[in-house]
């Protein structure tokens, strides 16, 4: 990281009244000699007449290629290499800064350095197939010390903008719009978009003064198709246009035109104080938050960017004094430093799938070191829900002395070992404190009544929500969990086939699809409607609609049908979770009773230390058993709708894709194939005279300059946008 004085380019505004007396030009020495006269008088005049101007370039009459090639295409290949960048447009006002950026609005030999600069980066993003590239746009406009986004959206309110320091050190507009321009058309569409809302009033020295400062920022974020697509390059391009300085004796401002020519200067001279600042290396304090500029302008003076300066001057007599001025803000830029560094940043994500890409290769190295040391059987991956069970049982099996050993394979297994000897501890403590181990074996797993612990057993199970019941609304449809082993249904459930009901009505609905089908399928061909041949066939919606209310009506009325069952059984699902809820959570109350009539008769025990159950207690216990079983068959009523659910949703797919099948075979069958139908019509569509004059206008463009086809896409479309209202502008009176 090498430190880069700003560089500072001088181009002079053409003129017929070029003041040959008082300024001397020297592109090759890059040199500017001002002489100006002493005012005529007897008193005297100590005031300096000469000056002398030393630039990093001169461009004297120069063309927008020539700007743009010798100021700005270096600038714009190192933003594709991943540096920041900013072009900068100073100058009096009149002097032709908002021309050297923008350019002219109607002419594309005539377009400025922002248009030249977003062909130049989407040809050089074109070439480099194996570089995956994302341009994103912004588009700001600073008017009387307030942020205004020229890219937002009309009509809709938007949030105060902001600047803000990110974790990176990166400056950035909190809520600030930033589109993605996909083409260099894209791209153009929202720069004269932007263009459309700034600010623009007329004065005696400019028929079209722009009242604001303006900033284009393009961002670029690349990575590569080949290598390594961890890493992302982030690069910015600031493009800023800024509004002139002006002498209100010479522009006559008056009014919100003065106001406004008030802002500007004021700005302009917190950015003067700035560069001196920044030009003297004793200073500690740089007055970056003076001004809604210079806070935003912060990278671009005197940090992580390469800046460089177009200084706009009016070369004739009447405009020498704001010319001095010009280029002595010139020379203090010139000794300003930046330190420009490639922005590479790591992207998450795809970090994440490296990783996991890596740890699974690893695995796979150690797998095959296990076997060729004879260790089969060993278990790397985390245990699934099936083997967290089936070492659970293993664990209760050594407990209860039916094994004298468990083979150790690996660390992983210890550790499951141990967390399964927790859960069987913790399974124990809870059916102690209830005072008995009735119903209690292998399977039965925190079947407590205790809600704490019966709600720590089904986290470590997987089926609770965040709110601690069974079930949560998820999708289109509930889930509510599964139900412990305690809450086995009742005896007269036993023996039925949960699925058996929803295969019965599956069958059922087919056997009535089928009898749709065929007698759609037996409809006659002469039924059909005659048609003219010389016509051209409807439109897609037009014949579907013909379908479904005629020889499709069958096929239709079968997919409504399926449909309206779907409906009716979700609701019924809803219905059915919601009560299965509530009597959990009634259970979970009655469980809270429990534990909070113990604890209030926990001194009152008998002389052996057994606690006295009362009456109290005793009805709560009864009551929890009876909403147990009540659960137990909600749960199972609720799980044969749900089969029924997921039948109906594949049959409703299943009658969709039918008419839609049969639409395309009669529509074939009448009409022809309905790609060739679409094209044959469209073929037909004869141009009326403004597609007759647009057509004539493009190939005129395409013979004089096909890379100029973007450009004048982009300006007409923003111009049609205006016409229609959809681009409303904004006058600044209004603001």
């Amino acid at each position: 990281m090498s430190k880069e004085a700003v560089q500072v380019i001088v181009r002079t505004r053409p003129t017929s009244n070029f003041a040959q007396n008082c300024l001397k030009i020297d592109t090759e020495k890059n040199t500017i000699e001002v002489k100006m006269e002493k005012a005529k008088g007897q008193a005297i005049n100590n005031q300096q007449e000469n000056w002398n101007f030393k630039l990093d370039k001169i461009l004297h009459n120069a063309s927008q290629e020539a700007v743009f090639d010798i100021a700005a295409r270096d600038i714009v290949d190192s933003v594709m290499e991943g540096y920041n960048g900013t072009i900068l447009a100073y100058g009096q006002t009149g002097a032709g800064k908002t021309f050297t950026m923008n350019g002219g609005t109607q002419s594309y030999q005539h377009r400025g350095v922002v248009p030249r600069a977003l062909g130049h980066l989407f040809r050089c993003i074109n070439a480099k197939p194996e570089v995956a590239s994302v341009v994103r746009l912004s588009y700001i406009e600073i008017y009387n010390e307030t942020y205004y986004d020229l890219l937002a959206e009309p009509g809709v309110a938007q949030p105060e903008l902001a600047v803000r320091d990110r974790a990176d050190g990166v400056v950035e507009v909190k809520g600030l719009t930033k589109l993605v321009a996909e083409s260099e058309e894209a791209a153009l569409n929202h720069l004269f978009t932007g263009e459309t809302n700034r600010a623009i009033a007329q004065h005696q020295m400019n028929a079209n003064s722009t009242r604001s400062h303006c900033i284009f920022t393009i961002y670029l974020e690349s990575r590569s198709r080949i290598e390594s697509s961890e890493k992302v390059v982030m690069a910015k391009l600031n493009m800023v246009d800024l509004a002139g300085s002006e002498r209100v004796g010479k522009t006559g401002s008056t009014g919100m035109t003065l106001k406004e020519a008030q802002y500007i200067n004021k700005s302009l001279t917190f950015l003067e104080q700035v560069v001196i600042a920044l030009a003297n290396k004793k200073r500690d304090h740089i007055p970056f938050r003076q001004s809604k500029l210079t806070n935003l302008l912060r990278d671009s003076l005197g940090g992580n960017c390469k800046t460089r300066m177009i200084a706009n001057i009016w070369a004739e007599k009447e405009q020498l004094d704001e010319t001095i001025s010009t280029l002595k803000f010139a020379l203090r830029m010139m000794r300003i430093s930046n330190e420009a560094t490639v922005n590479v940043q790591l992207d998450p994500l795809v970090l994440l799938k490296k990783y996991q890409r890596e740890i699974r290769e690893l695995k796979q190295e150690l797998a095959m070191h296990d076997t060729l040391a004879n260790r089969s059987g060993v278990n790397y991956e985390p245990y699934t829900p099936e083997q967290q069970t089936e070492l659970r049982r293993t664990v209760k099996r050594y407990i209860d002395g039916d094994i004298v050993n468990i083979d150790v394979q690996s660390l992983r297994q210890i550790n499951e070992i141990f967390q399964q000897f927790k859960n069987v501890a913790l399974d124990y403590k809870v059916l102690l404190e209830q005072g008995g181990g009735a119903g209690y074996g292998a399977g039965s797993d925190a079947a407590g009544s205790d809600p704490a612990s019966r709600a720590q057993s089904a986290k470590r199970d997987g089926q609770t929500t965040s709110d601690g019941m069974v079930g949560d609304t998820v999708g289109d449809g509930f889930a509510v969990g599964l139900a412990h082993d305690g809450a086995r249904p009742s005896s007269q459930m036993d023996g039925i086939d949960v699925t058996k009901a929803a295969r019965q009505a599956a069958a059922t609905k087919n056997k009535a699809e089928m009898d749709s089908y065929n007698k759609a399928t037996a409809v006659e061909e002469d039924e059909e409607e005659d048609r003219d041949p010389s016509q051209p066939p409807p439109s897609e919606d037009k014949a579907l609609h013909e379908y479904k209310t005629g020889e499709g009506k069958e096929h239709q009325d079968i997919y409504l049908t399926n449909k309206k069952d779907l409906a009716e059984k979700k609701s019924a699902l809803k219905k059915l979770s919601l009560q299965v809820n509530d009597t959990k959570k009634k259970i979970d109350d009655l469980n809270s009773k429990i534990a909070l009539t113990r604890a209030q008769r926990e001194a009152d025990q008998t002389e052996d230390g057994v606690q006295v159950i009362d009456e109290e207690e005793y009805a709560f216990i009864r009551q929890v058993k009876e909403m147990k079983k009540m659960y137990a068959t909600q749960f199972n009523e609720r799980k044969i709708v749900s089969s029924e659910v997921s039948y109906l949703k594949g049959l409703v797919e299943t009658s969709k894709m039918n008419l839609c099948n049969k639409f395309l075979e009669w529509y074939t069958n009448k009409y022809g194939d309905i790609q060739q139908a679409t094209q044959a019509a469209t073929e037909e569509d004869v141009l009326d005279d403004g597609e007759k004059f647009d057509k004539m206008e493009m190939e005129k463009i395409m013979a004089a300059d096909p890379d100029s086809v973007s450009y004048y896409n982009a300006k007409k479309i923003v111009s049609h946008n205006k016409r229609h209202g959809k681009i409303a502008g904004r006058n600044p009176a209004k603001r």
